[in-house]
């Protein structure tokens, strides 16, 4: 079923899972056929799978109560793969399985060559260099403070799941993302404070990505509202 340009929107019908039609929405799903948008794409799949209790068809360790239902569910996950992984190695993958429909092994060898491709290490070492010069002071950044922290930590964030075997743990966050902040006035000293202020009341002052990026944000807030 099509649904917007570059979308196809799968269906949930009672045949595939046992809550009436209708209860829930159909969920759309972005066609893969750019290797650059793999990450995109699987995590939007995924997200998809799970809103529609479907996560067990991906899922090589399930065990099969109804198979008769496995079967239509795997035929409707089958149409989608075909549907929507346009790009040719998903296309090749999928096809080589069409007899067996087993879903979970494609979605399996589907990650598999995706996530381990040059082209996904490529876009990863992008990412990383754009991470490491990246300045929000450097006049290309044409949005507000607060766009950018979330940016710069989604950046994070999908480098870390393209390349896994190179993450990017807290600390180096942290470091990366201040970096980015340093020349703000309102933002350089958010980590300093933070630390001094815990480390005065005998507490830790270890702080992970996210606390960190959280607390830049609630000062970005204040500039970025008298802005407007």
């Amino acid at each position: 079923m099509e649904g917007v340009e570059g979308k196809a929107t799968v269906p949930i019908t009672t045949a595939l899972c046992s809550t009436p039609a209708g209860d829930l929405p159909n969920q759309p799903t972005k066609t893969y056929r750019e290797a650059n948008n793999w990450v995109d794409y699987k995590e939007v799949f995924v997200i998809a799978l799970e809103a529609q209790n479907l996560t067990h068809l991906a899922d090589p360790s399930h065990v099969v109560v109804d198979e008769d239902l496995h079967q239509a569910q795997q035929k409707f996950l089958c149409k989608v793969f075909r549907d929507n992984m346009l790009h040719h190695e998903a296309k090749s993958i999928v096809k080589f399985h069409a007899k067996t429909k087993d879903t979970a092994l494609i979605w399996q060898k589907t990650c598999k060559t995706h996530d381990e491709s040059m082209s996904t290490s490529l876009n990863g070492d992008a990412i990383l260099g754009w991470l490491t010069s990246s300045r929000h002071d450097d006049g290309k950044w044409n949005r507000t403070q607060g766009e950018h922290i979330t940016f710069h930590k989604s950046k994070i964030d999908k480098f870390n799941k393209m390349c896994p075997d190179l993450e990017i743990n807290n600390m180096q966050g942290v470091r990366v993302l201040q970096n980015a902040i340093a020349n703000v006035p309102n933002l350089a000293n958010v980590l300093i404070l933070y630390r001094q202020t815990r480390t005065s009341a005998g507490l830790s002052n270890k702080i992970t990505l996210r606390q960190f990026a959280s607390l830049l944000a609630q000062q970005a807030q204040v500039c970025d509202n008298g802005r407007i």
